[in-house]
C-alpha cells in the first residue's frame, strides 16, 4: 500500500510539474529581460524560484519527465476531458468542440491551466488569461505556496489521532478516537454503536468505512455485509496491517441538515489564514454533501457535492459536484432528497466561524488551515484540520479566484516575509 501510494503521489508531482511549466519559463524569461522577479509579493516569482531548484533525486527526475511528457500530457489530458465534457458544454453554452480544445491549449500557455481545471473553474464561460489567472492552481499551492508558508513545528494537523487528543488538551470540541489500530493484535472491545474507521493519515476520504449497528454487537458495513464485534475487530486489525487505523463514533447532522446528505455526515470547510497581526480571520467556506450511494464521506474528491457558503451570512450558493464531468451541471436542490440548498442558512454559523478562528490560534504554526467541521444539534464540533488545504473546492464555486481575494493578499504578505524564496 506505502508503495502504491509513493507511486500515485510521483504521478500527481508529475501533473503539478506539467502545469506549471509555462508559468515558470515565463518568470524565467522575465528574469532574463531584466525584470525584478524577486519580489516574493509577485507569487509567480516565487513558485518559479522553488520549480528551477528541484531537491533531491525524485524532484530532479520529475522534472526531466515533465520536460519531457509536456505536450503528451497537455494534448492527451486536453482530448480526453472535452469528449467527456465537450458536447455537454456545447450543448449547455453553444461553445463548439474546437474552441473548447484551442482555449484549453491558449490557457495552458498563458496560465498553466490544463484541461480538468477548464471545466473545475467553468472557463468556458470566460476563457481571457486575466480571469484565469485570478484562480489559485494546485502545482502554485500543494508543492510550493504552502509548503514555504509553514512554519515547521510539527502540529498534529496531519495525524488524525494525535489531533483529536491535542484538540482535547486544547478545549476544542472534537469527535473523539475511540480505538486505535496500528498491526498489533487487539483485545479492545468495539463500542456498542454506530462507526466510522479512517485511515490515521489519509486524505480525500480514501479508506474510510462506515459501520452501523444494527443489533447488540452486530455491524452492518459499507458493501451491505453484516459482522459481529468480534469479526469486525478481526477485520480492523488485518486492515492496520496496511495502514494504522482509527474507530471514531459516527455522528448525526443538525436536524436542519439531514435532507442535504445521502447518508454520509455533511461538513462545512472554512479556510483560516493569519492577518498582518499574526490572528486568524475565517476568509471562505464551502459546504460539502454526498450523493447517490456514497453513505460514507461528504468528500468532493469521493464524488460528493458542494455549495459556496457567504462567509459573512452562512448562505447556502448554488450546488455543483467538482466540475470534471460536466454531466451533472448546477442546481439548486439536493439531486437525491430533493431538499432545497441555494438560499439556505447554515445553523449555528457564527459559532462554526468562531471554532475555526479558536482552532487556528491553537495552531498557531500554519499560516493557512482549512478546517473540516460538522454541525451537530449541540452545535459545531471539529472533524479534522488541513495544513495544506485543496483551494480547488472553494474556488469552484467563485466567479474570480482566490488571488484577487483578501486570501490572496494575505498570502502574499506573508511570502514577502519570508527570508528566502527558495527556501
Amino acid at each position: 500500500m506505502a508503495h502504491r501510494l509513493s507511486i500515485a503521489e510521483h504521478g500527481e508531482r508529475l501533473v503539478y510539474r506539467m502545469a506549471g511549466l509555462p508559468v515558470a519559463l515565463s518568470a524565467a524569461w522575465l528574469a532574463s529581460q531584466g525584470a525584478d522577479v524577486t519580489d516574493p509579493a509577485a507569487m509567480d516569482a516565487v513558485f518559479a524560484a522553488r520549480y528551477w531548484h528541484p531537491q533531491g533525486i525524485s524532484e530532479w527526475a520529475e522534472l526531466m519527465a515533465a520536460l519531457i511528457a509536456w505536450p503528451i500530457g497537455l494534448l492527451g489530458g486536453a482530448l480526453w476531458y472535452t469528449a467527456r465534457n465537450g458536447q455537454i458544454i456545447r450543448r449547455r453554452t453553444g461553445k463548439g468542440i474546437a474552441k473548447q480544445l484551442s482555449e484549453q491549449l491558449r490557457l495552458y500557455f498563458s496560465a498553466g491551466v490544463l484541461a480538468p481545471w477548464y471545466y473545475l473553474f467553468s472557463l468556458d464561460e470566460d476563457s481571457s488569461a486575466a480571469h484565469a489567472r485570478t484562480f489559485f492552481q494546485r502545482f502554485e499551492t500543494k508543492p510550493v505556496l504552502f509548503m514555504l508558508l509553514k512554519k515547521r513545528k510539527g502540529s498534529p494537523l496531519n495525524d488524525k489521532a494525535r489531533f483529536a487528543e491535542y484538540c482535547g488538551k486544547q478545549g476544542l470540541p472534537c469527535v473523539k478516537t475511540l480505538l486505535r489500530f496500528d498491526r498489533k493484535r487487539s483485545t479492545a472491545r468495539l463500542p456498542d454503536r454506530d462507526l466510522f474507521v479512517k485511515p490515521q493519515r489519509g486524505r480525500g476520504g480514501r479508506g474510510a468505512e462506515r459501520w452501523d449497528r444494527i443489533a447488540r454487537g452486530l455491524y452492518s458495513g459499507p458493501a451491505g455485509e453484516q459482522l459481529d464485534s468480534d469479526e469486525l475487530l478481526a477485520r480492523l486489525v488485518r486492515r492496520s496491517h496496511r495502514q494504522p487505523l482509527i474507530v471514531q463514533p459516527r455522528l448525526p447532522p443538525h436536524p436542519a441538515l439531514a435532507g442535504l446528505t445521502a447518508g454520509a455526515l455533511p461538513t462545512v470547510r472554512i479556510v483560516t489564514c493569519l492577518d498582518e497581526r499574526g490572528a486568524p480571520e475565517a476568509m471562505v467556506a464551502v459546504f460539502r454533501m454526498s450523493i447517490g450511494a456514497n453513505r460514507t464521506v461528504d468528500n468532493m474528491h469521493a464524488g460528493g457535492i458542494a455549495a459556496g457558503v457567504d462567509i459573512a451570512t452562512g448562505r447556502l450558493g448554488r450546488a455543483s459536484d467538482l466540475g470534471m464531468d460536466a454531466s451533472l451541471g448546477w442546481f439548486s436542490a439536493h439531486p437525491d432528497t430533493g431538499a432545497i440548498i441555494e438560499g439556505r442558512v447554515l445553523p449555528s454559523w457564527e459559532e462554526a466561524k468562531r471554532l475555526a478562528i479558536k482552532a487556528h490560534r491553537a495552531f498557531a504554526d500554519r499560516t493557512v488551515v482549512g478546517w473540516d467541521i460538522a454541525i451537530l444539534n449541540d452545535g459545531p464540533i471539529l472533524i479534522e484540520g488541513n495544513g495544506n488545504p485543496d483551494l480547488d473546492i472553494i474556488q469552484r464555486f467563485m466567479r474570480v479566484g482566490l488571488r484577487g481575494h483578501r486570501f490572496g493578499q494575505l498570502v502574499a504578505y506573508h511570502l514577502r516575509r519570508r527570508p528566502s524564496l527558495a527556501a
